[in-house]
């Protein structure tokens, strides 16, 4: 590969060059007519039921695995045995339950450490002699800390029987949604465990400690800020460098590539539902509202799914699904039947103006919408113009690429991955208009931030941190200051 990209750091699992080639690959070179001629427009396909397992929350004894001193817990999370026993039960691992992260509909999201059963064998024993606490006995003790850390989104019965089919988001989708995507690829968080009582359904996710990258860019925006002020330079507002922004951009591309060739389409990207890791890689989260994508059985000719190896179908459209200024004019305008890929894909068209620019492309998208009716027929060179934004020739090329209001004409997720600017490479042998600032650090599971226990245990008193782990809304920006930086332009500018 020749271009910018060779001088970025390139993670060996971001392989874009022979994407598309392969036949099972075929799905993402597909325009809307080739999907509107597959077969009738269909309704979404039922995800395969969950797996979930007996467990709950139960009292017992740890060791610290530094200080090797034992502490009394309470609210572990714990997978139970055939017969509902806890004590018995032949799983490794165990949840402690400490900070509430955020609400949720149905519950809430908590964080919690990682125990891990200790392993004896007959000529080992617990060194009493390392240890603080000499008058406890501690031949009982099964279980150790660790540095590792996940996330429980815990969700009440009793509001998930009240609130479902009557709210959008849905629990025991979500999990089988999770379950299909799995929990193997690096840009797309999954689930590590799903547990339920006769009070509460357990989901154990990675911990993703990094923040959303809607927080990002806010403090990305607020510190060139500064800098500008500093330096009495008045530019246009403008978002993230365009070499961060195309490592985190091709990340996000392999994410939606996994959904594709999972055939699910996810209905809500968004800057904050973009989370990242303490590497700084991008992970999609939060498919609770995503559907699965009708094909043609290559057999019977009638419906079927992505296994088939045959084109998908059109949707019969459900709603808008995600926020409104991420979603696609034929969603916008209701039209009876979309292109499910298609939706997403402009859903990341809309993720990667922002990332670029710092400002919403438009406020929907709608010919009421007098910048959505110029960039959808070919204008948004002229809108970034209009706007005294400066980015490079390639980066205009693909994000028109993204925004034509007929879908037809729009690119598909293999032109987008070849595409120039994702590839690092020049349409145009010139400069980029914004300067290559330092690159951002380039990890599924769980998080490896190293506490004690007993600090873990008084923490469960205190305030969230900063980082919200795997929930939305990680920005140290308060609302005022995000719509200050976000926020819709005049029209008329």
């Amino acid at each position: 590969m020749h271009g910018l990209w060779q001088n970025q750091n390139q993670l060996e699992d971001d392989s874009l060059d022979e994407y598309g080639v392969a036949d099972h690959d075929r799905h993402a070179t597909l325009r809307y007519n080739d999907v509107a001629s597959a077969g009738k427009a269909s309704r979404p396909l039922d995800f395969p039921a969950p797996k979930v397992f007996r467990g709950g929350l139960v009292e017992l004894r740890a060791r610290d695995h530094k200080s090797g001193t034992i502490h009394h817990l309470k609210n572990v999370l714990v997978q139970s045995n055939s017969t509902g026993n806890h004590s018995k039960s032949s799983t490794d691992t165990a949840y402690l339950l400490t900070k509430k992260l955020a609400r949720t509909n149905y519950g809430s999201v908590r964080v919690c450490l990682v125990l891990k059963r200790i392993k004896k064998t007959p000529n080992k024993k617990l060194n009493q002699e390392d240890r603080q606490d000499h008058d406890i006995d501690c031949s009982s003790v099964e279980w150790e800390s660790t540095d590792l850390q996940a996330a429980v989104k815990i969700s009440e019965w009793k509001k998930v029987h009240a609130l479902r089919g009557r709210h959008l988001e849905d629990p025991i989708k979500e999990i089988a949604a999770l379950q299909l995507l799995g929990n193997y690829h690096p840009h797309v968080a999954g689930t590590l465990e799903v547990l339920q009582d006769d009070n509460c359904l357990y989901t154990v996710m990675p911990y993703l400690n990094g923040g959303d990258l809607y927080g990002r860019l806010i403090e990305f925006m607020g510190y060139r800020s500064v800098r500008s002020t500093v330096a009495n330079s008045s530019t246009g507002a403008t978002g993230f460098d365009e070499s961060s922004a195309r490592i985190w951009f091709r990340q996000l591309l392999l994410a939606v590539d996994l959904l594709q060739k999972k055939g699910v389409c996810h209905r809500d990207i968004c800057l904050e539902n973009l989370l990242l890791d303490e590497n700084d890689k991008v992970c999609l989260i939060d498919p609770g509202i995503s559907l699965r994508v009708p094909y043609t059985d290559s057999e019977t000719g009638g419906v079927g799914d992505v296994s088939g190896g045959t084109s998908r179908r059109l949707m019969i459209a459900q709603g808008q699904g995600g926020k409104l200024m991420y979603a696609a004019p034929e969603i916008i305008s209701k039209e009876v039947s979309v292109d499910a890929f298609a939706t997403d894909l402009w859903s990341v068209g809309v993720v990667l103006f922002v990332m670029l620019v710092g400002l919403a492309p438009f406020k929907w998208a709608h010919p009421t919408d007098k910048r959505f009716a110029n960039i959808s027929m070919g204008g948004l060179k002229n809108v970034i113009q209009a706007l005294d934004i400066s980015i490079s020739p390639e980066a205009c090329d693909l994000l028109q690429g993204f925004f034509w209001g007929n879908p037809n004409k729009r690119l598909t997720l293999a032109e987008v991955m070849h595409h120039p600017w994702v590839q690092g490479k020049e349409i145009i042998r010139q400069s980029l208009t914004l300067p290559n600032r330092s690159s951002s650090k380039h990890s599924k599971g769980y998080s490896n931030n190293s506490l004690d226990l007993k600090k873990k245990i008084k923490s469960g008193t205190k305030s969230p941190p900063k980082t919200f782990g795997h929930v939305r809304g990680n920005s140290q920006a308060n609302p005022s200051e995000l719509n200050n930086h976000l926020h819709l332009l005049n029209s008329s500018r």
